[in-house]
């Protein structure tokens, strides 16, 4: 039942209230209550000859998205109200194996379909991605996604707490949350009344939301390091006069009314209610030497219950795994970190791989132990969730 369960214009908690209708049954409905040109646009958006204001609106927020969460290859994303699948096929299209959410069938069947007609998206790499139509709310999942990202869909939801804790429910720890959404407009404007005429047309919830309250309702579920954002993208005239003033200028005037709501967030990386992260490292035969370096073979197996996304750059995405060598101080501490080694590809639990492990013997002077462990980067060490470092004797 909707927490804004009033008629007319009446606001609550930051937000536009519903009309009292059921727009459970709204959102079920809405692609049938469309024209066929209507139906032909949810398979083609946000492309469209000639390009338009949305076109370009989306790819800026997509490349942001990609920016900002720095996520591997086969990464598992969350695509919360897909919609007709246009984010679902740029995710896909990445490399990241998606799953996306939607109360419709019918658009959860568009989405499935655009998505299965990608096949190869490069270096034979199949796009992947799955597809359910259930509420939000009624998600499965615990502690399996990487990111989730909900692209001007928050607003259709009524219970904005809980949505979001379950939506924290299916992260990992240290997962992300990206959120781009519509800005409550002011009362008794003509934005109000587009949104008020949507709601009555369509049976739908069209309820934005204040900054501040969005901010405060992501706290609220538990999420940490909350950051609200602001696009600037433009174009700068550099042959005009004091250029940089005027780009300055156009900055201060979006932080004083901005046009979206964008936030990102992260679930905690302790996670009490299991063990996600966690993994067995040993040995695979002794150190070797190889002219000026220390060869070791060590084998990582995934004993946890989250995948684990490999590094593809440098620097090393976010959220993404590395093993990471180093030399221990006397209580066993990291006294010295040394060179990261990549993943070979992404270890699913259960998963192993053997990795080649390179260390300039001039690095471990002074030294007769290299010790190893795995890292999230820019989220935590393994040996931090309880995970066991390997520690191997080498003679000097």
């Amino acid at each position: 039942m909707s927490v804004f369960r009033r008629s007319g214009r009446a606001r609550k908690n930051g937000r536009l209230a519903d009309l009292g209708q059921d727009y459970a049954g709204g959102h079920i409905g809405y692609v049938q209550q469309l024209d066929p040109a209507g139906q032909a646009w949810l398979r083609t958006k946000p492309f469209a000859a000639p390009p338009n204001h949305e076109l370009m609106r989306c790819l800026r927020t997509f490349a942001h998205v990609i920016e900002l969460l720095q996520l591997g290859l086969r990464a598992d994303v969350l695509d919360v109200g897909c919609g007709p699948g246009w984010l679902s096929e740029l995710l896909a299209r990445c490399g990241y194996s998606v799953t996306g959410i939607d109360i419709s069938p019918d658009m959860v069947e568009i989405a499935r379909e655009r998505v299965a007609a990608l096949g190869e998206v490069g270096q034979g790499t199949e796009a992947q991605g799955e597809f359910h139509a259930l509420p939000v709310r009624e998600m499965p999942w615990s502690s399996r996604f990487d990111a989730a990202i909900l692209y001007d869909t928050m607003h259709h939801f009524d219970d904005e707490v809980e949505t979001l804790k379950v939506i924290r429910r299916t992260l990992v720890p240290g997962g992300q949350l990206f959120i781009h959404e519509g800005v409550l407009p002011p009362k008794g404007s003509a934005g109000e009344q587009s949104l008020i005429e949507e709601m009555q047309r369509y049976g739908t919830l069209e309820s934005p939301f204040d900054p501040d309250y969005l901010e405060e309702v992501v706290v609220g579920a538990g999420f940490v390091h909350v950051r609200r954002l602001a696009e600037v993208d433009e174009l700068i005239d550099l042959s005009a006069s004091q250029p940089r003033f005027r780009g300055f200028g156009g900055l201060r005037r979006r932080q004083r009314q901005p046009e979206y709501n964008i936030v990102h967030a992260l679930n905690p990386a302790v996670d009490r209610q299991g063990e996600p992260y966690a993994a067995r490292l040993e040995a695979r035969g002794p150190w070797r030497v190889d002219g000026k370096q220390l060869v070791l073979d060590v084998v990582v197996t995934n004993a946890g219950s989250a995948s684990w996304p490999p590094a593809q750059w440098y620097p090393f995405p976010h959220g993404s795994v590395t093993l990471a060598p180093y030399l221990p101080g006397p209580g066993g501490e990291r006294e010295v970190e040394l060179e990261r080694v990549t993943l070979p590809r992404p270890l699913a639990p259960g998963d192993s791989a053997t990795i080649e492990c390179r260390v300039p013997r001039d690095a471990v002077r002074g030294n007769n132990t290299i010790a190893f462990d795995l890292v999230r980067e820019g989220m935590f060490w393994f040996a931090q969730t309880g995970s066991e470092p390997l520690f191997v004797p080498f003679e000097p």
